[in-house]
């Protein structure tokens, strides 16, 4: 079903908590797997950051759930139309390792803004942090609302091959192909972020 506007704002404010109560961890975990990343540097760009956008869907979570009225022809009247803005359902996320914190957590977020479950794909090459992030989803939300999934290439290979409602990959261009090869198979809508290259 469709998560409540209420629900929604909860699983925000677990996730900020989360955030906020692990942040040294992260710099940790980030500084041994960068060998070597300053603290300020995950707390500003990443920490902060994603703090600061969980609160701005808070804020505005609400009036982006209100429907919307449409035009109606004038030959369908005297019809009404709105659009009904609904959860996609499953949505798959595969991280990079630069900035994992961000680049997982905040899609993340985003998508349980939207009302969907979530499963995240770590990047192998931040496993110290994955290993806490996964610890962290595990205790915070139930499996079947957020789940997050380590591995190498493999696993990443039959993670974008999973039926999901829709998929979002950030990486390079040569592994994206793959990803939106894989994803194809069972037409699954694709947002890819190549090359740090923004899709929007």
């Amino acid at each position: 079903g469709t998560p409540s506007l209420a629900a929604r704002k909860a699983d925000l404010a677990k996730l900020k908590k989360a955030v906020r109560a692990r942040l040294p961890e992260f710099e940790q975990t980030l500084n041994a797997d960068f060998e070597g990343r300053s603290a300020k540097e995950t707390a500003i760009l990443e920490g902060m950051a994603l703090v600061q956008g969980i609160n701005y869907l808070s804020r505005n979570l609400k009036a982006w759930m209100r429907p919307q009225k449409r035009h109606v022809e004038m030959h369908f009247q005297p019809a009404r139309s709105r659009v009904v803005y609904q959860p996609l359902g499953v949505v798959g996320l595969m991280s990079p390792w630069n900035f994992p914190v961000g680049l997982s957590l905040m899609p993340l977020a985003t998508a349980i803004a939207a009302g969907n479950r979530v499963m995240v794909k770590m990047s192998e090459y931040t496993p110290h942090f994955s290993a806490l992030f996964a610890q962290l989803a595990a205790r915070y939300f139930k499996p079947e609302d957020v789940c997050v999934v380590t591995g190498d290439a493999d696993v990443a290979q039959a993670f974008s091959a999973l039926p999901f409602d829709h998929l979002l990959f950030t990486g390079s261009t040569a592994v994206g192909r793959h990803v939106m090869r894989a994803a194809s198979a069972n037409l699954i809508p694709v947002t890819l972020e190549l090359g740090g290259k923004s899709p929007a």
